[in-house]
């Protein structure tokens, strides 16, 4: 999964919020000087990519797609399933897409000078372009996905991700309502369990 939905995953516990969000800044176990409770939501990143990857739906949505992205047909169903989440989001949350974007903004704000210097960048990226906003129009998804493939190392195909989206999107939003809802109830249950154990 993307941003929204790892940040979306890790509910209303700013540390989790924190460690969930920096999970693709770090390596093996380097991140073991954090609070245990950030530390809890790097591993909860890790879950859930794991779980994620070895779905047989989202490895259907990427079948779909293998053929116009090549290896990066993962990166770019991340990317499309937080279009989902972002455009139906009032299902989702209580709080306005804007308004939870704010909050977030105001919690990684707080400790994000802290944090590795890759999760500095794209921290300041997505709060200066308002991008998790831009997820809920397939010209948002286009834009963030035309500036991936300027820095991916091969020929990704990202530039085209715009009309693939509108192309496949009836099989894509199928196969989101059909795995997300598994995902929260598999992150709901890693959550609970850990805070059962503490």
């Amino acid at each position: 999964m993307n941003t929204l939905a790892h940040l979306y995953l890790s509910g209303n516990d700013p540390d989790l919020i924190l460690g969930n969000f920096i999970g693709d800044s770090v390596r093996g176990g380097e991140f073991s000087h954090l609070d245990e409770r950030v530390q809890e939501g790097v591993r909860l990143h890790r879950k859930i990519d794991r779980f994620t990857d070895q779905h047989p739906i989202f490895r259907q949505i990427c079948s779909l797609m293998r053929g116009d992205f090549g290896r990066y047909c993962t990166v770019v169903a991340d990317v499309f399933l937080d279009h989902f989440l972002a455009r139906d989001w009032e299902r989702f949350d209580a709080r306005s897409l804007e308004d939870y974007t704010r909050w977030i903004h105001q919690i990684l704000a707080e400790r994000i000078d802290t944090c590795p210097e890759r999760s500095r960048r794209y921290f300041k990226y997505l709060s200066t372009t308002d991008t998790l906003l831009h997820y809920r129009s397939t010209e948002g998804i286009n834009r963030t996905l035309l500036q991936m493939a300027k820095r991916a190392r091969f020929n990704s195909g990202m530039e085209n991700a715009g009309a693939v989206l509108r192309r496949q999107y009836p099989q894509l939003k199928e196969g989101f309502e059909s795995f997300f809802p598994e995902l929260v109830r598999y992150t709901l249950g890693e959550r609970r369990a850990h805070a059962t154990s503490a």
